[in-house]
């Protein structure tokens, strides 16, 4: 999916010290310290904030800073060094759709790559320079120490945001897909289908069962990709004639008890918003109509670290390819 220039704001060996920059250090404690002074290539990681949970990778070209998240809390932060004019890292909700621990550039002089994770045609997140500026061809240069840390802790189909502008995480609890209403049986069958499920893993370069879930206000459709593959897709029905705006959700797990989903929603830079709203986060799932049968078949493909996007905008051919699915990209005009 593309959006028009105006909409660009809104949308995871000591050798080689000196050329990656400066170490960082494992931080358990909870203090975090203000990301926005730290020097060039500094770093810091957490861990212990949050054993275990869905991850997701926001980059911050305004910045210049790479979050990392598990399961909506921050268990790192790092400097880095996104792609230099002409060279723009792409910016939208991507997914990491794979992982080399050492690639070599096929483009830029056999360019050694280490920590590679793919998520939009040559562009990965990897260990690379940090100048304390944009310098790269498009790829996220990070630490190699942190870009260590961060390849063991994503799985291809970890939810790669790139945003102008980053305005925080906040945490949403709803009795259903956050796409509709359900009644007490389909909410049984759905919260213990998904208690049933893991995170996704990787094995031998793929993921199972990573699955997304994209509705697109302007075609009045909801889609299911499972590994980049379209699976379903779907007619909707939206409720008022406001426009939906652009939505990211990471399924955090399921309570059977409270007969509830709980999700992660991603700020994606609102100017003026430095957190995400919960109230209206919530009261847009309840424009957003579907039959039953469908909420049904989208409930089996649900698994913790499902990514949910919501957007106004259509989504296009070339963006739906097995091999390098982009859920939703934000365009420059060229």
């Amino acid at each position: 999916m593309t959006l028009s220039t105006n909409k660009r704001a809104l949308l995871i060996v000591s050798a080689l010290f000196l050329a990656f920059g400066f170490a960082g250090k494992t931080f358990a404690g909870t203090g975090l310290i203000d990301a926005r002074k730290m020097k060039p290539g500094q770093w810091e990681w957490y861990p212990d904030r949050a054993p275990k949970g869905p991850v997701v990778v926001v980059v911050s070209l305004s910045d210049q800073l790479a979050y990392v998240y598990r399961n909506g809390l921050r268990i790192g932060v790092s400097t880095v060094s996104t792609g230099k004019r002409g060279y723009e890292t792409p910016t939208g909700v991507f997914t990491v759709l794979r992982k080399e621990r050492m690639h070599y550039s096929h483009k830029y002089h056999n360019a050694a790559m280490p920590d590679s994770q793919f998520f939009f045609g040559g562009a990965a997140l990897h260990a690379g320079g940090l100048p304390g500026y944009p310098s790269s061809h498009g790829c996220v240069h990070l630490p190699r120490a942190f870009a260590d840390r961060v390849f063991g802790v994503t799985h291809n189909g970890t939810p790669i945001v790139v945003t102008n502008e980053h305005s925080g995480m906040g945490a949403l609890s709803h009795a259903g897909l956050l796409l509709t209403s359900m009644d007490l049986r389909q909410l049984e069958k759905l919260t213990g289908n998904v208690q049933t499920k893991t995170l996704p893993f990787d094995k031998k370069g793929f993921s199972k069962d990573a699955s997304s879930v994209v509705v697109s206000g302007a075609e009045r459709k909801v889609r299911v990709l499972e590994n980049g593959k379209l699976v379903l897709e779907a007619p909707i029905r939206i409720v008022g004639s406001q426009p939906l705006g652009e939505h990211v959700f990471v399924l955090q797990n399921a309570s059977r008890s409270s007969q509830s989903l709980r999700w992660i929603a991603i700020g994606l830079g609102t100017p003026g918003k430095h957190n995400v709203n919960q109230h209206s986060e919530l009261a847009l799932g309840q424009r957003i109509k579907m039959s039953r049968k469908v909420s049904d078949q989208i409930a089996r493909h649900l698994h913790p670290g499902s990514t949910y996007v919501i957007t106004d905008l259509p989504a296009h051919p070339q963006t739906r390819t097995e091999t390098d699915f982009v859920v939703m990209r934000v365009g420059d005009g060229r």
